[in-house]
Parts: C-alpha cells; sequence; structure tokens
C-alpha cells in the first residue's frame, strides 16, 4: 500500500496518512468530524486529535439494514463488503486529493443519496478517484470530500423535542471543512456542496438553513428538490416514534434511547423509507418551504434530473399496480387522489398501460414537476441555474432507459464501462468540473458561451433545442399538477397512501 502525508496545522500540526488511490490521487479516510455521546444527542465537533492520524482505512458506517445487491450492477463488478457499522463512530469524513497540490484548490463536499435510510461514504459507487484523476488531467483540479451522518431511525426521529440529527451531523461535517480543508490543499472559501437523491434533498435544505450560511458557494442537486419532500409536520413524525417504540416494546422515549440496536434494527424495514427532515421550527426554519430561495452567498447552482427516474422503481410499482385496493387508495388521498387518476387515466385494471400511466404519475409528482418548479423559482429571482435533463440509459442494463440514479454511475465513474462510453463520461465529468471551478459548467462546448440548458442523449451533451424540453418532459401536466400545488407531498404522498 502506497501512502502520502500531510501535517495539518489547523488541527494542531498533527501528521495524517492518507492511502495513494492511483498515481495522481491521495485519499484521506475516515478522519472523524464529530462525536455522539449517546443515542439520539446532537452532534459535536471534533478538532482535537492524537499527534499521528492514519487515515488509510474507511471508518465506521451508519447502522442500517443489510447491504442490498444492486441489481443495476454487474455480478462480476460488486462492491466489496462495507465497513463495520456504529452508531457512535459513524461521523467521518474522506478526503480525495491530488498528490500534488500547488495552490489552494476548489472542493466538492458529496452527501451520498439512499432514502436516509441506507448508503455511506465509502460505498464503491461513490469512489471519487476517477473524478478528482480527470479534473487534474483537464487542468482543473478538485478536492472532493464524502461526508456520513446517521441514517433513518437513528438521524431522523422525532424524540424529546428534537429531530433532524442526521442533517445536523451534516452540518457538523460542513463546519469542519470549513474550518480544515485549507490543510489538504482546499480552499474554505470555494466549496460546492451537492448530492443526488437524499443527498441532493439535503443540499436544498442545506442551501436554505441560516445554520448552513458561509459554508458554501455553490450547489449541485441531482433529481430531487425540498418541494418533492417538505418537512414531516410533527404529527406524523410523532406518529413514527410511537410505531417504533411500540415494535421495539418499549413506552417512553427514554427507553428508546437505551434499547437494544437490535431491536431497533429490527423496526427500520417494518416502518419503511419513511425518514427524512421533520419541521421541528429549529433546523428547517419556519415554512412554507417550496419557494424558499437559497442564501444570497449561493452564486450558481447547477440542478437537473434523468428522462424517466421512476423506471428505477418499476418492479416495485407493478406488485402494486393495477390492482383495485391501488386505485381506491389513490382516491383516498386527500385534496388530489381524484384529480391525480382522472389526469393519468389511472383505473382499476391489470394492463400495461395502466401500469405505465402510474409509473409517469409517480415520476411527474416526484421528480418532473419539483425539479420543473425549482429551476423556475430560482431563474425567476435572479440566481444563475444551470439546468439539465440526462437522457442516457444504465450503461449496464440499456431497457431501464435513463432511471432515477443512473447519472451517478457516469459522474462517479468507480465502474468498468464499455469504452464506447469514454467520451460521453468525459463531457459529463468536465461540466462538473468546470461548475466547481467556478465556470459555466458547458460553456466549452461552443466558445465559452454560457449554455444554461442541456440535454445529455446519445451518449453526447448538447444545448437544449426549442421545443425539446417539452418533448422530453410532460411540461404540460407539470403546469396542471401546478394548479395543486402546496396541497400535497409526493413522497408523503407516495409512502403513505399508496405503498
Amino acid at each position: 500500500m502506497r501512502t502520502s502525508k500531510i501535517v495539518a496545522p489547523s488541527l494542531g500540526g498533527v501528521t495524517i496518512t492518507g492511502v495513494n488511490t492511483s498515481d495522481k490521487t491521495t485519499q484521506f479516510r475516515g478522519l472523524k468530524f464529530g462525536t455522539i455521546e449517546k443515542r439520539y444527542d446532537y452532534p459535536a465537533r471534533v478538532d482535537s486529535y492524537p499527534e499521528n492520524i492514519d487515515a488509510t482505512q474507511y471508518g465506521s458506517i451508519p447502522p442500517q439494514p443489510p447491504q442490498i445487491v444492486s441489481p443495476l450492477i454487474p455480478a462480476s463488478q460488486l462492491p466489496p463488503p462495507r465497513p463495520k457499522a456504529d452508531e457512535f463512530e459513524c461521523l467521518n469524513l474522506n478526503i480525495m486529493c491530488p498528490i500534488i497540490v500547488e495552490k489552494p484548490l476548489p472542493v466538492i463536499v458529496w452527501i451520498f443519496p439512499g432514502g436516509n435510510y441506507m448508503g455511506s461514504a465509502s460505498d464503491k459507487a461513490y469512489d471519487p478517484t476517477a473524478f478528482v484523476e480527470r479534473s487534474i488531467d483537464k487542468g482543473m483540479p478538485v478536492i472532493f470530500v464524502n461526508i456520513s451522518y446517521r441514517l433513518s431511525l437513528y438521524g431522523f426521529l422525532y424524540i424529546d423535542g428534537r429531530a433532524n440529527h442526521g442533517m445536523y451531523d451534516q452540518l457538523t461535517a460542513l463546519q469542519w471543512v470549513k474550518q480544515h480543508i485549507s490543510d489538504f490543499g482546499g480552499d474554505p472559501d470555494n466549496i460546492t456542496l451537492m448530492g443526488e437523491s437524499a443527498g441532493s434533498l439535503s443540499t436544498h435544505y442545506h442551501s436554505v438553513n441560516e445554520k448552513s450560511k458561509g459554508l458554501f458557494r455553490r450547489i449541485g442537486m441531482m433529481s430531487t428538490v425540498i418541494e418533492a419532500r417538505t418537512p414531516r409536520p410533527l404529527d406524523e413524525a410523532q406518529e413514527i416514534v410511537e410505531k417504533a417504540k411500540t415494535i421495539c416494546g418499549v413506552i417512553t422515549d427514554e427507553e428508546l434511547r437505551t434499547v437494544p440496536i437490535d431491536k431497533l434494527m429490527h423496526a427500520i424495514p417494518i416502518i419503511g423509507g419513511m425518514y427524512g427532515p421533520v419541521d421541528d421550527g429549529g433546523f428547517v426554519g419556519e415554512g412554507p418551504f417550496i419557494d424558499k430561495l437559497p442564501h444570497s452567498e449561493i452564486e450558481s447552482i447547477v440542478l437537473g434530473n434523468c428522462r424517466f427516474e421512476a423506471k428505477l422503481y418499476s418492479p416495485k410499482i407493478q406488485q402494486l399496480v393495477p390492482t383495485n385496493e391501488f386505485y381506491s387508495r389513490l382516491l383516498e388521498v386527500p385534496n388530489v387522489g381524484t384529480e391525480f387518476a382522472e389526469m393519468y387515466n389511472i383505473k382499476p385494471t391489470k394492463d400495461e398501460k395502466n401500469f405505465t400511466n402510474t409509473l409517469v404519475m409517480y415520476d411527474d409528482i416526484s421528480y418532473g414537476q419539483p425539479v420543473h418548479n425549482a429551476v423556475n423559482g430560482l431563474r425567476k429571482a435572479g440566481i444563475k441555474t444551470y439546468h439539465y435533463l440526462f437522457d442516457e440509459p444504465n450503461p449496464f442494463l440499456a431497457d431501464l432507459d435513463a432511471h432515477h440514479g443512473v447519472d451517478v454511475l457516469y459522474f462517479f465513474n468507480s465502474y468498468k464501462f464499455d469504452k464506447k462510453y469514454d467520451s460521453f463520461i468525459d463531457m459529463y465529468q468536465t461540466g462538473w468540473i468546470r461548475f466547481a471551478n467556478g465556470l459555466s459548467p458547458w460553456g466549452y462546448l461552443e466558445c465559452e458561451r454560457d449554455i444554461e440548458n442541456v440535454v445529455m442523449l446519445d451518449q453526447s451533451i448538447h444545448e437544449r433545442e426549442e421545443g425539446e424540453y417539452e418533448k422530453r418532459r410532460h411540461v404540460e401536466a407539470f403546469e396542471r399538477l401546478n394548479e395543486y400545488r402546496g396541497k400535497f407531498d409526493s413522497y408523503h404522498l407516495i409512502k403513505r397512501y399508496l405503498m
């Protein structure tokens, strides 16, 4: 194992040893940024360390259900086993740097996806080696930071009048990066925060949260924005707490703090994927939320999604649709159920067309319309916003089209693709690298002109043509959905009533 060392003045002059992941890059792994004294405590930042830190191994990951073997990745490229899980030692981060740093470099901080239910900062899918190597080759080197945070019942439970522990974990990591990234060659005043799915949602929340103000200057949001998943009302949050207590066989909040971890782990899948920010009046601030604007310090945003995000969930939705029970539950959704059934021509019949209509509804209300509205709202407010539509299929399963999360595969390029994708990956990664360097992400496509709207299609990237967005997105449906804006939250609607 080849290693590199740095001396970190801001951490008291400690020596940190990282592992060289290539001839050009070093990663400092498992750096502890926060401590948790006991379950459901908010984190305390770590700034004091032993004289020598071995950062060659990944740190503990947040507790979560057993690792799911993704059907989207070939069996020949399955990731290695994850590090051990530890609810009190999981607040760590990984920093990927060029081995040679000649000046303070732009920094990207990545919040991993997984529905606030699963995932980790050390997952192979989010290995930034290829990305950082590309940035070096392009003469625009960046430093890449993957941060960890508590998940599900550990990070997003409303208990003892406090919530959003996972969000505070992320905040603590951002504060740590701001304070110490210069030791690794990073520019603390040139940080881009980004993520996909739940990571994108967290990014959006941090961009409007006063506590996160000044910790980054650009944001990248892939697929998910606040409108798709507004904060959970306290009454719903309390329902989840009570359900967790019932499953674990306890009565009080204090008992839930000390219940054996195996009981809490047993409760997580039973409760299901109902985890996310809570409207506690603290971290998320005060509503209304769907039109909140980012801090004034945010200078630019990249925002977009995949052509048919919901295609990823086809098997799960097909188990439910079309059935009389599903149709009945849809009609029961307050304010919008009957209207949505009519708008998308959903019937209690078992046929392919009805299934497709349901999948389109899922896609529109969860991804298409919220991102469409966010782009329009940000631009109306005068915030520089670059919008992309990703329409490349899964490189391993082309019949899945451009589903949720497929853009992440191309972004990191941490799996081995067919060489026919090399040119597109170069273009795609280069856009994000340019953005982190303060440039127009796709300006290089045409003599440095500031191109704001692009489509990623047929292994290429081009400026969006007139009418192309309307052709590939259900814009007319988005506008009809906006008649009910504020009357429903797509995530809660689907999880609470339809699954």
